[in-house]
């Protein structure tokens, strides 16, 4: 009997250790899967459905530009993922199951899809757009939207994609340089926005569901004001991560 008992004392020895490093393991692979934001198949069955019908109609209302209904999808679309304790700032296509198009490097295979013509007419739009939102000319930033969206329709290119995917002189990507937004608000609304996605941090961390939706309700209040899509993450604009 002691035999035994010493015998499992040290297969126990043994298999601490492994563990303990596969716990470590399986929390770096969460970290990384977060990274990549690769949260599809976190919903129920019947949510998923919910989420995905939404997702489909939130596609199709973009292309036509028909706003309410964009904005009312996502509504539906960020009440499940606050349902599911899903981060409010994880893209949509994600979560999908039909969001076969990914923030990474999927979308590096936009760029050459248009012929020489009409990439250069993009790359007109694109320098122009971002002319327009320097000087927050709003009527000549939706034109120029527009016409990017009609190219970007014609060739089949959802319009989901981020224009500097597409654009041969788009710099930003939707990883570390996504758009490059920090920097683009006034020093008061950088402010504000610091102050919402601080006090944001800490109610997700308690899981006050209610004060999470008050920050970020703030926080794209200022997004809008300033011409900064609904998309872009919050900490793609904060001062500080």
């Amino acid at each position: 009997m002691k035999r035994i008992l010493g015998i499992c004392a040290v297969l126990t020895a043994l298999m601490v250790p492994v563990l303990a490093q596969n716990a470590d393991y399986n929390r770096r692979q969460d970290d990384r899967d977060y990274g990549r934001g690769q949260w599809s198949g976190r919903l129920s069955s019947e949510d998923q459905q919910r989420f995905d019908s939404y997702y489909s109609r939130w596609l199709d209302y973009r292309r036509t530009n028909n706003r309410s209904e964009v904005a009312s999808m996502e509504n539906r679309m960020r009440d499940l993922m606050s349902r599911n304790r899903i981060p409010s700032n994880v893209p949509f296509d994600r979560i999908a199951s039909n969001g076969d198009q990914g923030h990474g490097g999927h979308h590096e295979n936009w760029r050459g899809r248009l012929s020489s013509d009409e990439q250069q007419r993009f790359d007109s739009y694109y320098s122009r757009w971002l002319d327009y939102r320097r000087t927050n000319n709003r009527d000549e930033i939706q034109s120029m939207e527009n016409r990017m969206r009609d190219l970007m329709s014609r060739n089949n290119i959802p319009s989901n994609v981020p224009f500097d995917r597409i654009a041969s002189n788009g710099g930003g990507g939707y990883g570390d340089n996504y758009g490059q937004w920090r920097g683009r608000l006034s020093s008061e609304e950088q402010q504000r926005f610091d102050s919402y996605y601080s006090r944001w941090l800490d109610y997700r961390r308690t899981n006050n569901r209610d004060e999470t939706q008050s920050m970020e309700n703030r926080m794209r209040d200022v997004m809008s004001r300033n011409n900064i899509p609904s998309d872009v993450p919050f900490d793609r604009i904060a001062s500080r991560k």
